[in-house]
This record gives structure tokens, C-alpha cells and sequence, in this order.
């Protein structure tokens, strides 16, 4: 999340700058902006493994029940 964060503070920054006529901006800024997809791709590969995780965990708890007649 703080990933994702901070590049769209870049990005933010990034535009406010160039909306004021900036146009050399630092190369540091610029690569503090791809942190924004960086940031979200870490946030998707996280839900995804959280959502494996559980839904295996249900699947071993189905296993462990008898059904009741």
C-alpha cells in the first residue's frame, strides 16, 4: 500500500509540475512515479496469494468434517 502511495504522490507531483511548465524534471521523480504500478501489482499478487491461502484452508476444513446423517 505504501508502495502505491508514494507513486501516486509522484505522479501527482509529477503533473503539477509539468502543468506549470516544467519539463526537465529529475530522474529521480520520474522513477518515484512507476512505484505507483509497482505498488499495485505487489497489492494484487497479495490478494491473490491471501485468497489461495483461504480458500485452501476451507477446501482441508470441507475435508475434515463428517457429514451428519
Amino acid at each position: 500500500m505504501a508502495l502505491f502511495a508514494i507513486g501516486v504522490l509522484a505522479v501527482v507531483v509529477v503533473m503539477g509540475l509539468f502543468a506549470s511548465g516544467s519539463h526537465d524534471l529529475p530522474l529521480w521523480l520520474n522513477l518515484m512515479a512507476m512505484l505507483a504500478p509497482l505498488g499495485f501489482a505487489v497489492g494484487l499478487a497479495g490478494v491473490a496469494v491471501d485468497a489461495r491461502r483461504s480458500s485452501r484452508a476451507l477446501a482441508a476444513g470441507d475435508r475434515d468434517q463428517e457429514p451428519h446423517p
